[in-house]
């Protein structure tokens, strides 16, 4: 298995209350990393977190009852690289973050704390390993939920499931050569009635 040489968050942004920002810094302290908390004047809350390499400040800005902190670092020591992982799923972080190994190194995106993406860069070449379209798939979901488009389309689809029933019943009778093209088209139309309203 390849060894982690560092990684490093090019991107990493936190929002949370005073509660959750206590949490976050429990969050290191309970994973043996040494933590220093400075206030400042303004109220803004600086969080230095130390490892076997140096040192790592965030500065978590206050704007109300919030603390949002926006930036980037390296880190070297493992032990805190799964602190800080554990941190962006558990604070619901957005970022980019390089996790660098000898000849490669893996991009990871992060939505709301969740990976959303992961690349793997070799040299100049780029592959895709992991997309995650869930996210996305839910916003649009949701947009045609506001739409009231679909639930008009439900409703012709049911009036011309009709017309081709009352068609089938018919052709049983007169016509029975013209049931497999009617079947053809009441199977379309069940799919499709099925995909508005699942």
């Amino acid at each position: 298995m390849a060894q982690r040489l560092a990684t490093n968050y090019a991107k990493a942004y936190f929002t949370v209350n005073e509660e959750e920002l206590n949490q976050f810094v429990s969050l290191f302290t309970n994973e043996h990393i040494s933590v220093q908390v400075k206030v400042c004047d303004n109220g803004d809350r600086d969080v230095i977190l130390n490892d076997k390499t140096g040192e790592i400040q965030l500065s978590f800005c206050r704007v109300g009852s919030r603390y949002s902190c926006d930036s980037s670092y390296l880190i070297q020591d493992r032990q805190l690289a799964n602190a800080m992982r554990k941190a962006m799923k558990a604070f619901r972080g957005y970022g980019i973050v390089h996790r660098i190994y000898d000849g490669f190194t893996m991009v990871y995106h992060y939505d709301q704390g969740s990976v959303v993406s992961i690349q793997e860069l070799t040299g100049d070449e780029e592959v895709s390993i992991f997309e995650n379209n869930s996210l996305h798939m839910a916003n649009e979901l949701e947009a045609l939920f506001q739409q009231d488009g679909s639930e008009q389309e439900i409703e012709s689809l049911r009036q011309e499931t009709d017309r081709w029933l009352d068609l089938r019943n018919w052709a049983k009778r007169t016509a029975p050569e013209k049931l497999p093209a009617i079947d053809v088209r009441l199977v379309t139309l069940s799919r499709r009635l099925f995909e508005l309203e699942v």
